[in-house]
């Protein structure tokens, strides 16, 4: 009788902790509202449906310089079969990622943050750091990144997402 109950309880213990496991690999990116550099609003919900590469950055930062290039030719082209980039520079002046805008020709909006979207996924403890949100606007299980990616990477990462 007292194994009969242990086992019960195992697999009860067990089921819990499967969905428990299962909840927490499914999240919501939180919404946010931005103004980029051009004076649009742009928020996380208008871009539903797309999968949403989240990259957070400051002008001050090699790493984050470095991977820009690649994020470029990687969003120009898959931004026509639904991938969206959006670049939040944090702890940056406003002249000095228009500049960075300009040098190296981000296509993708881009916005100063305001403390609101680096509260959402943060506390951002690095530059650059990365969030990828698949098209029904949840995080991606292994897809923050906390550093610069390397060329190539990113591109391998997003292309089954967008299958």
């Amino acid at each position: 009788m007292i194994r009969k109950r242990a086992v019960i309880g195992i697999v009860v213990l067990l089921g819990f902790l499967v969905s428990c496991a299962v909840s927490q690999s499914v999240k919501k990116a939180p919404d946010f509202s931005l103004v980029d550099v051009n004076g649009k609003k742009i928020s996380l919900s208008s871009f539903k449906g797309k999968i949403i590469v989240l990259n957070f950055w400051a002008s001050w930062c090699p790493p984050c310089k470095a991977e820009i290039p690649d994020f470029v030719k990687t969003y120009e082209k898959y931004k026509d079969k639904g991938l969206v980039i959006i670049g939040i520079a944090v702890n940056s002046k406003e002249n000095d990622v228009k500049a960075l805008i300009k040098q190296y020709n981000i296509s993708y909006p881009v916005a100063l943050d305001d403390g609101s979207a680096e509260n959402a996924y943060g506390p951002i403890t690095g530059v650059p750091t990365t969030f990828i949100i698949d098209k029904e606007g949840n995080l991606v299980p292994g897809g923050k990144k906390i550093g610069m990616f390397r060329e190539g990477e990113l591109e391998k990462f997003i292309t089954p997402l967008l299958k």
